[in-house]
């Protein structure tokens, strides 16, 4: 979680930004600091340079010699060459030059009290000297005035970047919150615009509610075509049972009549189906529903003795923003697909955790496998295992798309050798289910 949470396009933006300053400052840095070097160098030289030369043997002027120059005719041992590339070094030779002093060589040593720089100078007489000085200021010195500087800029900075990438991301933050607290079947258009959401997010947000507006176009002519076809063919469906329930009782066409009649019951069956599929995503989620005495509704229904199906439910257990219905049919089509496709004895389990209310149906058939659990939640789809079995395929599309409608999660799990259909409901009015682990 603090992985993905680093790596949002808040985080990705302002660490770009903050490697950015940073980059800025060290640049800038860089060349306040070299070019302040070279100035110190320049003044060192100015200041040394009469000393310098009146110690080499060269005519000084009126200047007065400093009392810290060091002189030695042979080669300062135990020391270093200097690099006279620096820009401090560089400007410190330029500069004593241009003085007056002509340079060979530059060494560094270690002195008493600071490192001494050993200059190899030409004197009148064609030979060399070693002249030492010591000079705090050409010693390597980052000001600290200079550093809290940097440190204050570089905080500005990165304060700066803070506000500007949040005021960047929080709109595209409520866009996604907005995108994720949608759920079928309610309207998709947003009560009022996102607070200051630049041009293009408040684009994607328009189109988003158009594209949404169409879908539930399409979803409302979808299930109106659905709904009339399947209440329009019931009528003829009715009077093709009467008329098999009044041909003569003749042995001879006991076989047929009842083949019409098996017939005609799988079709309305069907017909059933389809408009659970229909309710499931029309009808409004506006009232309360007591879940535990569904359960034990839905689970009489079966018709099963208590050797086939246990159901272990609380006195009561209230939902709000739901329709008792599409609860019923939740439950009834799990409790169905137990006893198809599993093998008693089916167990189902209601409770609550938190604020979420748990549907359970355990079965001690072989499950579903993880490769067809996602395909099996589509309406029409049958797993290899169902072929054989009589069934619409709309069972756990009617329920994947209630629990979807409810904010809730859908799961399936191996529990005690027992193959388990969990279903989390928000058990209040506009909250998210967030999944829990464990059994209830």
């Amino acid at each position: 979680m603090t992985w993905r949470r680093f790596d949002s396009l808040f985080a990705r933006l302002l660490v770009l930004q903050v490697l950015l300053a940073i980059a800025l400052m060290l640049v800038f840095g860089g060349l306040v600091y070299v070019e302040r070097n070279v100035a110190v160098a320049r003044l060192v030289a100015e200041r040394w340079a009469p000393a310098l030369r009146a110690a080499a043997g060269w005519p000084a002027g009126a200047a007065v010699m400093p009392p810290a120059v060091l002189r030695s005719s042979t080669r300062p041992a135990l020391a270093l060459p200097s690099l006279q590339a620096t820009p401090r070094m560089a400007a410190l030779d330029d500069e004593l030059r241009r003085r007056g002093v002509p340079l060979q060589e530059v060494l560094i040593a270690r002195g008493e009290a600071s490192p001494v720089l050993w200059l190899q100078v030409d004197t009148p007489e064609r030979g060399t000297v070693w002249l030492g000085l010591s000079d705090p200021a050409l010693l390597p010195n980052v000001p600290r005035r200079f550093v809290l500087a940097v440190l204050i800029a570089l905080l500005l900075m990165v304060g700066v970047s803070w506000v500007f990438t949040r005021r960047l991301t929080r709109p595209l933050e409520l866009l996604r919150t907005h995108m994720q607290s949608h759920r079928p079947g309610e309207p998709g258009a947003t009560a009022a615009p996102i607070a200051s959401a630049s041009p293009e997010i408040a684009a994607i947000e328009s189109a988003y509610d158009d594209l949404l507006r169409r879908i539930e176009r399409h979803e409302r002519e979808r299930a109106l075509l659905l709904a009339g076809v399947s209440h329009d063919l019931r009528s003829p469906l009715a009077r093709i049972r009467l008329a098999a329930g009044l041909l003569p009782d003749d042995p001879a066409l006991a076989a047929r009549r009842d083949a019409i009649v098996r017939n005609t019951q799988i079709a309305d069956r069907l017909i059933g189906s389809f408009l659970d599929h229909v309710r499931a995503g029309e009808l409004a989620l506006d009232r309360t529903a007591d879940l535990a005495a569904l359960a034990r509704s839905a689970a009489a229904a079966t018709g099963q003795g208590a050797d086939a199906l246990v159901v272990v439910a609380p006195a009561s257990l209230l939902l709000q923003r739901t329709h008792p219905l599409l609860i019923e049919r939740l439950i009834a089509n799990l409790l169905d697909n137990a006893f198809k496709h599993g093998h008693a004895p089916v167990e189902l389990r209601v409770g609550a955790r938190g604020e979420r209310a748990i549907v359970e149906v355990a079965d001690a058939g072989p499950g579903v496998p993880d490769e067809q659990r996602e395909g099996l939640l589509q309406a029409f789809a049958r797993g290899d295992a169902a072929r054989g079995i009589p069934g619409t395929g709309l069972g756990l599309a009617i329920v994947a798309r209630v629990v979807a409608r409810m904010g809730g999660t859908l799961g399936f799990e191996r529990r005690d050798g027992r193959h388990v259909v969990r279903v989390e409901l928000p058990t209040r009015a506009g909250e998210a289910a967030a999944p829990s682990t464990g059994p209830l």
